[in-house]
């Protein structure tokens, strides 16, 4: 899979084409990177409205006055706050959504860190397992009722992007005893030097996914409501990495790393039409190809369920509603 990464940097990758006339766009972590230009994409390709969920709102507003800039539509991008780091903006943001929004077709769960220090949020986690994990987790879950129910009042098929890595391949939960919670074991500090954490969080998060795709109803036979992707944008040149320093990083991605503007165009190729057949694959250049030999394994399947059961208590707890979609 490393290899083929690899060999996928020097690709020539399908442009986005749309259109998402009369669209509505949520992209999380919209200010810079790899999620700007996913929302530049959708402005410019006719989307009705799209959304930047950021945490900080002034590079927010710089992000939409470049969007408009470049693709010369004005009245389009919204910037709304969020923070993946407070579980109460999370919910925030969500009701905003539930109640100012007549519609909602895509949603691209972009936001995610690497951190290389134990840090704890104001909500007791581990702040790379809150973002890429439980407030990503949370996020889909009360926001799907709203895509629903677009399905159902307009007849499309809105679509949910779960933003992963390829760097899940080299992470494992060997060490994570079976008899032991999986998210309460790495909410240790004692245990944060047994692994990589954001690739830990990135296996996690696509083997939790994979059992939510299994909930998701079906409009007719063979199409469901909302389409999930999870999306491998590779390497690409953002500063996902800037807490971790490495003097060989900056040429590793001068030579192999993706412009910004590739990155943000895999983001809008997997929720892009009705493509029923990616639906809960994981996608990498633009085309489905299969995680890690654990996540299709018998014991990735089993940890997932386990992960499933013990991620629905924790959302229940902080949203109970969240519980809802999977009764």
């Amino acid at each position: 899979m490393l290899l083929y990464a690899l060999y996928c940097q020097f690709k020539t990758l399908p442009e986005p084409k749309g259109p998402f006339t009369d669209q509505i766009v949520i992209v999380t972590g919209a200010n810079g990177g790899i999620g700007l230009e996913a929302a530049r994409h959708y402005v410019r390709l006719d989307a009705k409205k799209v959304i930047l969920a950021v945490r900080n709102l002034e590079s927010g507003h710089d992000a939409k006055k470049s969007i408009e800039e470049t693709t010369k539509r004005t009245d389009v991008v919204e910037v709304w706050h969020l923070d993946y780091l407070s579980l109460d903006s999370v919910k925030a943001f969500c009701n905003k959504v539930s109640k100012e929004l007549c519609r909602l077709d895509i949603v691209a769960l972009n936001a995610g860190i690497a951190t290389a220090s134990w840090r704890v949020s104001q909500d007791g986690y581990e702040e790379g397992l809150q973002v890429n994990v439980i407030s990503t987790a949370l996020l889909a879950n009360l926001l799907l009722p709203k895509m629903y129910a677009t399905a159902d009042q307009f007849k499309v098929t809105p679509r949910l992007t779960i933003l992963s890595s390829e760097s899940h391949v080299q992470a494992s939960l060997d060490k994570i005893p079976k008899d032991q919670p999986i998210i309460e074991f790495l909410n240790k500090e004692d245990h944060y030097t047994l692994g990589d954490y954001y690739t830990i969080s990135k296996l996690l998060e696509i083997i939790y996914f994979k059992q939510v795709v299994k909930y998701i109803p079906e409009r007719e036979p063979g199409k469901p409501k909302v389409i999930l992707n999870i999306v491998d944008p590779g390497l690409c040149s953002s500063n996902l990495l800037r807490e971790r320093p490495n003097p060989l990083y900056p040429y590793i991605k001068m030579i192999l790393a993706r412009p910004l503007e590739v990155g943000g165009a895999t983001i809008v190729n997997g929720g892009e039409n009705d493509n029923f057949e990616t639906h809960g694959k994981y996608l990498m250049s633009c085309m489905v190809y299969p995680p890690s030999p654990y996540v299709r394994s018998e014991a990735g399947q089993t940890d997932g369920e386990k992960l499933f059961k013990e991620m629905t208590d924790i959302l229940y707890k902080i949203a109970p509603e969240s519980k809802s979609i999977y009764q």
